[in-house]
């Protein structure tokens, strides 16, 4: 959607009730197969399942479905509810390595999954609360356990796992997303630099027919009567000829500037290339007012260094009203009228409006 200026309207942010959705989801879906493994070992019997440890499967998959109706219906504030969740998916898997022992190996991925999803979708604090909850809570199972205090080289590793891991993760995620903002934060000053004249700071002729596009755009106002003014320098070739490029480029620098002076800052001036300059004057009110820059800009050409030399300008205007066509169209009118300019003494200009529709 465009402004009436032509520029883009940010589009609506999205809620991040979504994102914690699809996290709430996934805890379900963590669970699952540790739950169809117990119902495949009990019954094929190839080892006991505790009581306990079903319970606490069970308990893990309520608080999961649980929590996707406490997202879906915004219980508790958003930052709170995050938050308490970041905690749960830290201590009820710490509750399950206790009660489980060596059975909770299956899923002992399970927080590391919670803390990295908890701190890609909302945010680096969320892994650091999650590494800053589920270390300790995990070491305390870990020690309180006779199956894990046995093996205490595997217990910790997997302390470890789920404390590094999720944080490299994120921390990288986040650098990875600086280099791309970085990538295209050049990318844009590329693109506005591709669209500038280097010598004179204005818009070429790429930047100058984008800014003109964009009156055909849905976003232009109906009615608005603009106008194209087409200038080409009478005399420059022979001041570059006589003086050298460097006074060539000069005069260049100091006609852009005048050329500036003349309009709003809403106007877009561009150097087409050569002497050749293109104004675009918005919403000017009627072809006098357009005639009135004209004249100023005449009035407004710099004068060469050497008095045996002259510079003057010959201008074609084309003024739109409800009727906008191309821009290389339009350009060509104005050239045509510049040149009956010239033909008719230089150092003045023509005019033509375009007939509305």
């Amino acid at each position: 959607m465009n402004r009436r200026d032509g520029s883009r309207v940010p589009a609506p942010q999205k809620s991040g009730i979504g994102t914690e959705i699809g996290q709430a989801k996934f805890r379900v879906f963590n669970v699952t197969p540790f739950c169809l493994y117990l119902v495949v070992a009990w019954q094929f019997g190839w080892h006991r399942v505790p009581f306990s440890v079903a319970i606490g499967a069970v308990g893990y998959i309520a608080y999961a479905v649980i929590w996707v109706f406490v997202v879906r219906f915004s219980v508790f504030d958003t930052a709170v509810r995050r938050s308490i969740a970041a905690i749960l998916d830290q201590a009820l898997p710490a509750l399950g390595m206790y009660l489980a022992g060596f059975l909770a190996g299956l899923v002992a991925w399970v927080p590391t999954l919670g803390a990295i999803g908890s701190g890609l979708r909302f945010g680096t604090r969320y892994a650091w609360l999650s590494a800053a909850v589920g270390g300790p809570l995990m070491s305390a199972a870990f020690f309180f356990s006779p199956d894990w205090r046995s093996i205490p080289g595997v217990s910790t590793g997997i302390v470890l796992v789920n404390v590094l891991l999720p944080l490299y993760v994120v921390v990288l995620v986040k650098k990875l997303e600086m280099e791309k903002q970085t990538f295209e934060l050049r990318a844009a000053l590329f693109e506005e630099a591709s669209k500038h004249d280097e010598m004179t700071g204005l818009l070429n002729r790429a930047g100058f027919s984008d800014m003109y596009e964009a009156l055909n755009s849905a976003s232009a106002e109906p009615r608005e009567t603009c106008a194209v003014l087409l200038v080409d320098l009478d005399g420059f070739k022979g001041i570059n000829d006589a003086c050298g490029h460097a006074e060539g480029d000069r005069i260049l620098q100091a006609v852009g500037a005048a050329l500036q002076s003349c309009v709003r800052i809403s106007d877009k001036v561009a150097r087409l290339g050569g002497d050749e300059f293109a104004i675009l004057l918005r919403h000017i009110g009627s072809e006098a007012n357009a005639e009135a820059v004209a004249a100023k800009i005449l009035e407004a050409i710099p004068k060469p260094a050497r008095n045996d030399l002259s510079l003057g300008a010959s201008i074609g205007i084309c003024v739109l009203h409800t009727h906008i066509p191309h821009c290389d169209e339009v350009l060509k009118i104005a050239d045509r009228l510049m040149y009956q300019a010239k033909a008719a003494g230089k150092n003045q200009y023509r005019l033509h409006m375009l007939a509305p529709d």
